[in-house]
């Protein structure tokens, strides 16, 4: 008798296999490995942006002071508590990167190496339901992974005296949000590798390709184009001109950043951890910052950089799109 989905006994095969993943995610020695290693990358950042945040808000309580250069104010407004956090997506962009690789790279092409998946494709579960299953399972550890590591940070905080704002935790909460969301991207890429080439070694090679092509390739053809698009900076030129250059160097950094995942990533983050954030140029370093009068909410600047956000939330399902057709078409034999 053929199997058809109103048969099938409960729990369903997806809820079988994504808890299955889960577990293994969770229990694999490389995910702890990793994840131990993130976290020690980001413990630095993180208290640098602590002591940025005390330094911050004792020159508040101390007020003007008098030099021999007149009177000046070193902390003119309180800091905000997500302001400990705005070091963190620069680390988490490479780190978490292939964190997310190794996660993904084998997760089809170990199985089908092994010959564990045909075993798996004999069993009462649709094809969909296996890839599907697989890909939550790592979306889930990746989430668990991220909330664990705020709820460790906002612990310190309070343990440290900072009690967050409800903007705060609504930045912070965007912050890890849109965290899983980019280590999404590079477990999608990788699961989609995985799907298509056969041999692990071969997945973990082409993947990690594809993380030297996003991650370092992208960004210094950005830096070139710059050079070629916008020119050189017109210098004692008039309003006009300048104009017209800003206008060509902005376009090249927001094509280049949408085609980078770190850079987007990075983008999306600091948007959320700082409302005010109107311009982001990677190229040049620059940022531009609305006046601290706090009418700016979180949603502020995520909505200004909208691209970046459509971008950041559907590259993963495009991603994950590619897994799935080719898994669909799969041969096994």
């Amino acid at each position: 008798m053929s199997i058809t989905r109103s048969n099938q006994a409960a729990p369903s095969g997806l809820l079988t296999v994504a808890g299955k993943e889960l577990t293994d995610h969770l229990t694999n020695w490389t995910f702890l490995a990793f994840a131990l290693l993130l976290i020690v990358v980001c413990i630095l950042p993180f208290q640098q942006g602590l002591t940025g945040y005390q330094a911050t808000q004792a020159a508040y309580a101390a007020g003007p002071v008098v030099t021999p250069w007149g009177v000046e104010e070193f902390g003119s407004s309180l800091p905000n508590a997500a302001d400990v956090y705005t070091r963190l997506p620069g680390e988490l962009s490479t780190v978490g990167a292939i964190l997310a690789i190794a996660m993904g790279f084998d997760l089809i092409s170990r199985e089908r190496q092994t010959g564990s998946l045909k075993l798996l494709l004999v069993r009462p579960i649709f094809r969909d339901e296996i890839i599907t299953g697989k890909a939550l399972g790592g979306l889930f550890a990746l989430g668990i992974l991220v909330a664990a590591g705020l709820a460790v940070s906002l612990a310190v905080l309070l343990i440290e005296g900072i009690v967050p704002g409800p903007d705060d935790l609504v930045s912070i909460s965007l912050f890890g949000i849109v965290t899983v969301a980019f280590l999404a991207f590079y477990f999608s890429l990788a699961l989609a590798i995985s799907t298509v080439v056969p041999r692990t070694g071969k997945a973990f090679l082409y993947a990690l390709i594809a993380f030297f092509i996003f991650s370092a390739l992208v960004p210094t053809v950005g830096a070139v184009a710059k050079d070629v698009v916008a020119g050189a900076h017109p210098l004692g030129a008039g309003p006009s001109e300048r104009e017209d250059y800003q206008t060509r160097l902005a376009l090249v950094n927001s094509v280049v950043t949408v085609f980078s995942p770190q850079w987007n990533y990075e983008l999306v983050a600091k948007s959320a951890l700082e409302p005010r954030l109107t311009t982001y140029s990677f190229i040049e370093g620059s940022v531009v910052l609305l006046p601290g009068d706090g009418t700016a909410r979180p949603a502020d600047a995520l909505a200004r950089f909208w691209q970046n956000v459509l971008v950041l939330f559907t590259a993963p399902f495009v991603l994950f799109g590619i897994a799935y057709i080719a898994f669909q078409r799969m041969d096994v034999r």
